[in-house]
């Protein structure tokens, strides 16, 4: 019988708590099942671990483990969409560059590496993105309304409908933090190589404005550790952010700036 990513998931302690490094226990199953991540990470798993080890494997023999349908499903979906779309109005919508080609595309820089959006697919120079970069990209282009930053930064919970996904969009900078404390120095290092400038901000001793994508700067805050409180750090985003990216984006957004500040592969960001 087939053992699918939603078998896994109801087969998790479903604590949604984070501690295997993933976002919660939905995008650990799904990493998991893609071979990205080790069962392994999941330290509340018991004796059950044997058994769904056994499932996966039996799933993989019959041809289980590549990219789930539904990925696929969406990425054509957006595939078709794009392509019925003027790609000169995109461009200006979401503050890309525009090439009439052949072929024709739009350039956009996402966390500071430029990616060209086709018709039928999106490249990079680079390493090739994976399927969920895409998807996020045509989300992006697709979506943009064309309209700019109001420069009004706000936690990710305050925007409408993120109560069920603000935990795993907080546990990206709870991740920064942690990976950057006591090494302040390194994150502002980090933040430049993905585009980003430290600023002057009255709240934080730490502060970086990050153009994630043309029309979708981040504001991080950093605080670093001392001899009474751990490191930590806060993510905000531009109200006008829902005109670019629905909630579920924002949270692998999230995800993919922490994987990249922490100088990982962004093959291993799954929502």
């Amino acid at each position: 019988m087939a053992y699918k990513v939603l078998d896994l998931f109801k087969d998790l302690p479903g604590t949604n708590c984070g501690d295997c490094g993933k976002a919660g226990c939905f995008a650990f199953a799904t990493a998991v099942y893609l071979e990205a991540y080790p069962l392994e990470r999941c330290p509340h798993l018991g004796d059950e671990a044997r058994e769904i080890a056994a499932r996966l494997q039996a799933d993989r023999d019959e041809g289980g483990g590549r990219k789930p349908d539904s990925s696929e499903q969406a990425l054509e979906h957006l595939r078709s969409v794009i392509a019925e779309i003027p790609l000169d109005g995109v461009a200006e919508r979401c503050g890309g560059t525009y090439d009439p080609g052949p072929p024709e595309s739009v350039t956009v820089e996402f966390l500071g590496t430029p990616h060209r959006i086709l018709r039928d697919d999106v490249i990079c120079a680079g390493k090739a993105p994976t399927v969920w970069v895409k998807i996020l990209l045509l989300i992006y282009a697709t979506r943009a309304s064309g309209r700019p930053p109001e420069g009004d930064w706000v936690a990710f919970r305050e925007l409408p409908n993120t109560v069920s996904k603000a935990k795993s969009f907080e546990a990206s900078a709870r991740r920064i933090a942690e990976a950057f404390a006591g090494r302040a120095e390194h994150l502002a290092d980090a933040v430049a190589g993905v585009g980003g400038e430290r600023i002057a901000h009255p709240s934080a001793p730490w502060a970086f404005r990050i153009r994630a994508l043309p029309r979708i700067p981040l504001l991080l805050l950093f605080w670093d550790r001392d001899e009474e409180f751990e490191a930590r750090a806060s993510l905000l985003v531009d109200r006008s952010v829902l005109e670019y990216l629905d909630q579920e984006g924002l949270v692998f957004l999230a995800e993919a700036l922490a994987q990249k500040l922490r100088g990982g592969d962004l093959a291993e960001v799954i929502p």
